[in-house]
């Protein structure tokens, strides 16, 4: 019984720590999109008027036009995420209570020319965050 356990516990310690391709897993195709810029905002309760700048050069293989990925976290729980379409500059969020800590995190969305089934046909930008 005992040579069984020792057995398991080798078997189960090469299997965590066994070699794997970690390249496959932190890979993405083709080439990054550039962050919003110059993003500013402005509150008067209840809403924050947020602007900013898009990227002006893109991927040939990006569609146009983009879109901007927001994710909104109120005390740290994600409570929201909005798709803004035809590329944006603006955007008004208008459930904004003084009293909770929010997070902004803003990505540029675009749709990608690819007809291989194995390739994604979204890319997503680095995140632009405002923290209020």
């Amino acid at each position: 019984m005992k040579y069984s356990y020792i057995c398991l516990l080798f078997i189960l310690a090469i299997s965590v720590t066994s070699c794997y391709d970690r390249d496959i897993l932190e890979s993405k195709e083709g080439e990054s999109i550039d962050p919003i810029s110059n993003l500013t905002y402005g509150a008067n309760e209840p809403e924050i008027v947020f602007n900013w700048d898009l990227p002006t050069n893109f991927p040939d293989d990006i569609l146009h036009p983009v879109s901007v990925f927001l994710t909104v976290f109120q005390d740290d729980i994600k409570i929201s995420t909005v798709t803004i379409p035809d590329g944006p500059n603006t955007y008004t969020y208008t459930e904004y209570d003084p009293g909770s800590g929010f997070r902004f995190i803003f990505k540029v969305q675009a749709d990608v020319d690819t007809d291989d089934p194995n390739l994604s046909s979204l890319r997503y930008s680095a995140g632009s965050v405002v923290e209020i």
